[in-house]
């Protein structure tokens, strides 16, 4: 239990050198050429940045809410926040399965991408397009949601705004580290993203689901595998979990399937049909929301029979 918690120093550390919020307006799009420095190590020229493509509903949510919303002209499905990007923008489809002439033909200036867009085929022809795409870091963390807050900020010019976000952020970290100090879980929490051929695709270390469980000071039940895994009865059995999650978009689904599986009837969460869920970007997007999700997270998993 201990190696899952976070205390309140860790989110302080998260959020260290965040300044005073400040209103000021963002720095012209257009300026000189500079060179940026992207997660890949890659050195990326870039002059413009008012025709933004956005592949990854955290850029997305991320440059909304530092007040860049009028240089965004396309965004993937996972874009579901706020609502009205998938609503005003131009769509490029699913992260996973960009087309390279469908993001080329919008003509954008720069493309800003998530470490894990693909497919890398498609990804490598933009590059090789000439476009500038800078790939932004996907690392699960508290500490990597201000990284991203910070250098997505800086390539619009909106460091104030980035700081004042920041601020915000540490906060409602602050909020989760009191709630968890005085709300120690237990539970055994088993990630469930779809079930495939009658089986539960089930998260292990090393995942988004993995890490927001963690911060929501649950244990994955999941731990000891790598990735995600397609998940037998007798192995489901094994893992014991006192709580099902997944995201709301496939809960139904899901819930059904679980529910007439009689060996999920032999595990805690199914004897006490202990299944819930939650937006599937609110919930491992590792964006400005995640403090306040992983908190009411928390909140959910308590609230299940124990």
């Amino acid at each position: 239990m201990a190696q899952h918690f976070l205390d309140r120093r860790t989110f302080v550390r998260a959020a260290l050198g965040s300044l005073g919020m400040a209103a000021v307006p963002l720095v012209p799009a257009s300026a000189a050429e500079r060179i940026v420095t992207d997660c890949r190590g890659r050195r990326v020229a870039l002059r413009s940045s008012q025709r933004i493509a956005c592949i990854g509903g955290t850029i997305t949510e991320t440059l909304y809410a530092l007040g860049a919303t009028d240089r965004i002209i396309a965004v993937d499905t996972t874009s579901t926040w706020p609502p009205e990007a998938l609503h005003d923008k131009k769509s490029l489809g699913y992260m996973r399965m960009i087309s390279s002439e469908g993001a080329l033909s919008l003509r954008p200036d720069l493309i800003l991408a998530m470490n894990d867009a693909g497919p890398p085929a498609a990804m490598d022809q933009i590059v090789a397009s000439g476009t500038p795409v800078i790939f932004v870091d996907a690392t699960p963390s508290a500490e990597a949601i201000v990284g991203r807050t910070r250098f997505l900020a800086s390539l619009v010019g909106a460091q104030p705004q980035g700081d004042a976000l920041c601020r915000t952020i540490d906060a409602r970290f602050r909020a989760l580290a009191d709630w968890r100090a005085t709300h120690p879980l237990t539970r055994r929490v088993l990630f469930v993203m779809r079930m495939t051929g009658g089986h539960a695709l089930a998260a292990g270390t090393g995942t988004a689901a993995d890490a927001v469980i963690g911060l929501a000071g649950a244990l994955n039940a999941g731990h000891a595998m790598q990735g995600y895994k397609i998940v037998e009865d007798e192995a489901l059995i094994g893992l014991r979990p006192d709580v099902i999650l997944t995201m709301s978009q496939d809960a139904d689904v899901i819930r059904a399937a679980l529910l007439a599986d009689p060996g999920f009837g032999l595990t805690p969460a199914g004897r006490n049909k202990a299944i819930i869920a939650m937006e599937g970007e609110r919930l491992l997007g590792f964006g400005p929301r995640t403090p306040q999700a992983a908190l009411d997270l928390a909140k959910m998993i308590a609230s299940q029979p124990a």
